[in-house]
């Protein structure tokens, strides 16, 4: 009876130990749930293929590289907000991610965020340089309000210094394919102004108005920006520098 007892015994803590360990694995504390997924396309109207794309996180980093289309896509552990980086040749172009999802790289998003930097008092090196570690640019990069009204103001930007009216203000976001109508035409429409150099960079009329245009609508810790008059003031302490 004892001998019994003895086999019983350990069979529960055996039992118990296995119980342990599964709910722990389903918990994701043994170190095996797969993150989350943040994907997009780098294109300058043609797609930036084979470029390096390097995630660098508020928490946690990944690279990735872009296919021939420009699509890129890296799952791993992280908190957003999130500066992409491709790089390919000449061509060094800036974006970010607020968290999971489709996040693209391209000429638009580089300006987008020179206009961001205005509004944040700053300059676009000085929001790159600062965005793993300063909480009110990490704020305003995931503020959903803050990034739409952004877009919008770029895109204002856009029609009222070259006339063209873009296909989508969501240009951050949306997904598309290079050589295709939408927002891939909207990159090439660009180019055909010279409003996007060859290597992809906005030129540097447009990337200083959208710098001056943010600091004409400032924000602080990632809140509204404060009304102003328009989008193309030239006042703020994000105006210069590089």
């Amino acid at each position: 009876m004892k001998l019994l007892d003895a086999r019983a015994w350990r069979a529960l803590q055996f039992g118990s130990i296995a119980l342990a360990s599964s709910a722990l694995v389903a918990c994701g504390g043994g170190g095996d749930s797969p993150g989350a997924t943040i994907k997009g396309t780098a294109a300058v109207g043609a797609p930036v293929s084979n470029g390096t794309i390097q995630i660098s996180c508020k928490n946690g980093s990944s690279s990735a590289a872009s296919d021939s289309n420009g699509a890129f896509s890296s799952t791993f552990h992280f908190d957003g907000p999130c500066l992409l980086t491709v790089t390919s040749g000449s061509i060094v172009l800036n974006s970010f991610a607020a968290g999971a999802g489709t996040y693209n790289i391209t000429s638009l998003t580089q300006l987008l965020l020179s206009y961001l930097a205005g509004q944040l008092g700053t300059t676009l090196n000085g929001l790159i340089a600062g965005l793993s570690s300063n909480t009110t640019y990490q704020n305003a990069l995931t503020n959903s309000t803050v990034i739409s009204n952004a877009e919008n103001a770029v895109a204002q930007l856009i029609k009222s210094m070259y006339g063209i009216t873009l296909s989508t203000n969501s240009f951050l976001t949306v997904s598309f394919t290079p050589g295709q109508p939408g927002a891939d035409a909207d990159l090439d429409a660009l180019q055909a102004v010279g409003a996007i150099t060859s290597n992809g960079q906005p030129a540097a009329t447009l990337a200083s108005a959208a710098l001056a245009a943010g600091a004409a609508a400032p924000i602080s810790g990632g809140g509204s920006p404060t009304p102003t008059g328009g989008t193309g003031g030239t006042g703020g302490t994000g105006g210069t520098g590089t």
